[in-house]
């Protein structure tokens, strides 16, 4: 054979063989910036561990989503504080390396009734709202997240209050929430005035329709969304490991529990005086509602005939939701934050799966 045909066969199986060691060497996992949302009504943190904070040094989570306010209207009150999250810190200072990023739920409602008389009043509100948990960590926070759905209807009107934020307040960083629709749309939804968007890869479907299997999470629903790979703002998405209630009466959707309440349902207290349920499985995780009487009244609220509609995000769709992210316009610099801090849900998913999701795509 030709000596430089042999010499070159040679060296071609040399390169095959430094690709083949290239494909099987150990894969460093590129991570994104960790983070977690906390969307309870108290928020505790001391010197003394706890469940959550050993989940967060375990992670090593140095980044968390506080909610802080939840806005809404009537007729009755107007624009109103539905709930504010009490806060419970009993931190020396300086001894908490957390980044805390208080967080404004604000309904599509509330744009309704806001107008250029009052943006620079209600921002003014909000803005103080948040900014109490500097009165309380002592430390302060470099961004400032509002959460909202906004439509084409209620777009002016919300971009024109976080203009008006930012003119009180322009030291601090300002991001808001984004859900499939306005990512897809831009054009018809506008990009809203501020300097970081999160992405929430959840609560994809009608939660209002009780045939939806999960309308939390649907990796192929997500897909329809995700057809382009552009937003002209830097990225951050959020992750969902959580849980909710559905309850529908005469076949019409009621409200909405936000864990699931099935296992609290069972053996109630009799020294508490509420009404004991009974509930029948039916298919596809929902429960029908049986009622017995005792003296008093139940927090649910529920009625004989009711039905209960568990949806959960565990660790199958969290890993479903990280290979969405391939699709979207992500750097080493996005954060990725679960949603949410509830340790029952944490707990049901491993150490390692965890740490998958805060993975990105290399």
């Amino acid at each position: 054979m030709n000596t430089k045909i042999i010499q070159w066969m040679a060296g071609f199986s040399f390169l095959l063989l430094l690709i083949g060691l290239w494909f099987l060497r150990p894969q460093n996992i590129l991570q994104g910036n960790k983070a977690i949302y906390h969307w309870k009504t108290v928020f505790n943190k001391s010197s003394y561990t706890s469940a959550e904070d050993s989940f967060l040094n375990r992670h090593q989570i140095r980044k968390v989503y506080i909610k802080m306010l939840d806005v809404d209207y009537n007729v009755a009150a107007g624009i109103f504080p539905a709930s504010k999250t009490a806060l419970n810190y009993y931190i020396e200072k300086g001894m908490d390396s957390t980044e805390y990023v208080p967080v404004v739920y604000i309904t599509n409602e509330v744009l309704k009734h806001l107008n250029k008389d009052n943006y620079h009043e209600f921002a003014n509100n909000f803005l103080s709202q948040a900014l109490r948990i500097y009165s309380q960590t002592e430390i302060l926070p470099k961004e400032i997240q509002i959460d909202c759905d906004w439509t084409k209807a209620t777009k002016d009107s919300y971009f024109n209050l976080l203009l008006a934020m930012k003119k009180i307040a322009p030291q601090f960083m300002y991001s808001v929430t984004l859900r499939l629709y306005p990512y897809k749309y831009k054009d018809e939804l506008g990009v809203p005035p501020v300097d970081r968007v999160m992405l929430m890869l959840y609560n994809m479907e009608n939660a209002k329709n009780i045939s939806n299997i999960n309308s939390i999470f649907n990796f192929n629903e997500a897909l329809k969304y995700l057809k382009r790979k552009d937003y002209p703002l830097p990225m951050d998405v959020a992750l969902p490991v959580f849980s909710w209630t559905l309850v529908f009466r005469n076949g019409m959707f009621l409200k909405v529990y936000s864990d699931n309440i099935v296992p609290k349902l069972h053996g109630q207290n009799a020294y508490v005086y509420e009404k004991e349920y009974t509930l029948t499985p039916l298919a596809n995780n929902k429960f029908l509602v049986q009622t017995v009487e005792r003296n008093g009244y139940s927090n649910y609220n529920l009625k004989a005939g009711d039905i209960l509609k568990i949806e959960s995000c565990g660790a199958q769709e969290l890993r479903q939701s990280n290979l969405l992210l391939r699709n979207l316009p992500l750097t080493q610099n996005s954060t990725l934050a679960l949603f949410d801090l509830d340790m029952d849900e944490l707990n049901k998913i491993t150490y390692e799966n965890i740490e998958a999701a805060y993975s990105l795509p290399h």
